[in-house]
């Protein structure tokens, strides 16, 4: 647990030295306290300066009448005014608008969730209240990143360090959440983006392993992981990602077991012409991208093509897990040559001309659809790939311009961690999270939204857009594992518009720093301190 001081009030009523709230004191209640705050059937909304996970230490000098209080907390300053039920505002998940009764020389902590601000109204007017401080008492896993990215562009490392915030906020009791006022569960696709980004900060991460575990334990097959097909394929993924390419650990017992039956559950589910057909469950890639059959045929045939992709790439995967007997490997196989028999066309969609070209469409259509429009259609769940896509063809200054567009628009909107969602086209007329709701103007957070996070139900600090964190690494920065599990390195740098970085990136055998510094010729000098153990291959560009 830690503590933090609002950085500002930004709004009282009926209240007497509010400045008080923002001096730090001895976190202890005493008998003789001078510098208080005074409420009388007041009201105060404080700024808390960043996202936190938690809730408020209210130390309570004295009390007047009932001493009841409505606690608000908000992610935004418009969440934190709301009522239950206007624009979509709840208590989902977590507890964020309650009342409870304050006591005389009292210290008591209340609430548990996502916020940035909180809301305190006396219910009564003859309640008057002399407050000591008022702290955010927050969750902070123990674990500091040692994985780290510094360039010339601020804002750049304002996106890294804010991705690094999410994700840290994200991982809660020993696992990684989906996020942190709504949604605190293990979704084990989500988890995907929060892996790659966590192990380029981290490199070792229980948390991934304990969310593969807790999701497997909870899809007993023939089930689902979280009820999604496709979420099944994401753990054959990740697993594999986790104990292959990192070299983090080796599968589990337990793990090849649920896989040498999971295996044949999928198969059942692919055609003889390759089509893929999941009889039960919610076939799901990301929020953007949903559609059914009977909504819009033509955009299911293309989300269909993402979904036999998706197919591909965990087959491809999880035919290199060790441990797995030769007739897994061997469905692996049959799966993947049979879902390459049906062409997967795409029309628009940058989520699915991305995973087409992860599993090896690397054709002209998809490189225009991912480029078309900039920063349009993106989503924060389906960046990492997206973008890594656009890499893929090379494309390293479109890549880049378009992550600066897109996480760049949310710090614009006042955002200290990444959202659930974000659309470019919110940002017209609309007010910021850290401003009051405007006549005349659109609210970011309560005006946006669809499917389960419409409006203020909205998650404005979601795990899964993190993943620009392993985009910045992999694709900017060039350091990649490529062999001997996460024991050989391959640097490949395309800084696009960046003209000096460092690195520090986590592998099995310790810490490799790398220097980056652009010539005037455009070619880069690199410079790097490896491990002992750790062999690197500069290539050259």
């Amino acid at each position: 647990m830690d503590y933090r001081l609002p950085i500002a009030v930004r709004a009282a009523q009926n209240a007497e030295n509010t400045e008080a709230l923002l001096r730090k004191k001895t976190l202890q209640i005493g008998l003789n306290e001078k510098d208080l705050t005074k409420l009388s059937g007041g009201s105060l909304i404080l700024d808390y300066g960043k996202e936190l996970s938690g809730g408020i230490r209210i130390l309570t000098y004295a009390v007047k009448g009932p001493g009841f209080v409505r606690i608000r907390f908000g992610e935004s300053l418009g969440e934190c005014c709301a009522d239950i039920g206007y624009k979509n505002a709840t208590n989902d998940h977590s507890t964020r608008d309650f009342t409870m009764q304050l006591q005389n020389y009292s210290d008591m902590t209340f609430g548990q969730s996502g916020f940035r601000f909180v809301r305190i109204d006396c219910v009564d007017a003859e309640t008057e209240l002399g407050i000591k401080n008022i702290w955010a008492a927050f969750d902070l896993p123990e674990r500091e990143p040692i994985g780290t990215f510094v360039s010339d562009d601020e804002e750049v490392n304002q996106i890294w360090n804010t991705a690094a915030w999410t994700l840290n906020l994200c991982r809660q009791n020993g696992y990684f959440w989906d996020g942190v006022k709504r949604d605190r569960l293990v979704w084990i696709g989500d988890l995907y983006p929060e892996m790659r980004a966590a192990h380029c900060l981290y490199g070792t991460v229980p948390e991934t392993s304990a969310s593969l575990d807790f999701a497997r334990e909870e899809a007993e097959l023939p089930g689902w992981m979280n009820g999604y097909p496709t979420y099944s394929l994401w753990w054959l993924i990740i697993l594999a990602d986790e104990v292959v390419q990192f070299g983090a650990r080796k599968p589990t017992a337990e793990e090849i077991a649920y896989i040498e039956q999971l295996l044949p559950q999928v198969a059942f589910c692919v055609t003889e012409a390759g089509e893929v057909i999941f009889p039960n469950g919610f076939v799901f890639i990301d929020w953007p991208s949903l559609c059914r059959k009977e909504w819009e045929p033509e955009k299911w045939e293309e989300f269909m093509s993402g979904v036999r992709a998706l197919t591909a790439i965990a087959m491809d995967k999880a035919v290199g897990i060790p441990g797995l007997s030769e007739n897994a490997k061997k469905i692996c196989h049959e799966i993947h040559e049979k879902v390459d028999r049906m062409e997967r066309p795409v029309r628009k969609l940058k989520q699915m001309a991305a995973l087409c070209t992860i599993a090896g469409d690397k054709t002209e259509t998809n490189r225009e659809i991912l480029l078309q429009g900039g920063a349009e259609g993106l989503s924060t769940f389906m960046s990492y790939p997206i973008l890594t896509a656009m890499a893929r063809y090379g494309d390293y200054d479109q890549a880049f311009g378009i992550m600066k567009e897109y996480y760049g628009g949310m710090l614009k909107m006042g955002a200290t961690t990444f959202w659930e969602d974000f659309d470019l086209s919110w940002m017209e007329n609309a007010t910021r999270i850290d401003e009051f709701p405007q006549e005349g103007k659109k609210d970011i957070h309560g005006d946006f939204g669809a499917y389960c996070y419409e409006k203020y139900r909205h998650s404005l600090c979601h795990g899964w857009s993190a993943g620009v964190i392993a985009y910045l690494m992999e694709s900017v920065a060039g350091i990649r594992e490529v062999g001997n599990e996460g024991r050989t390195i391959e640097i490949d740098p395309h800084l696009a518009g960046l003209n000096s970085l460092d690195v520090q990136y986590p592998t099995p055998c310790g810490i490799l720093k790398v220097s980056f510094r652009k010539k005037e010729d455009g070619t880069v000098d690199t410079v790097f301190e490896a491990p002992e153990g750790l062999t690197v291959q500069r290539k050259e560009n």
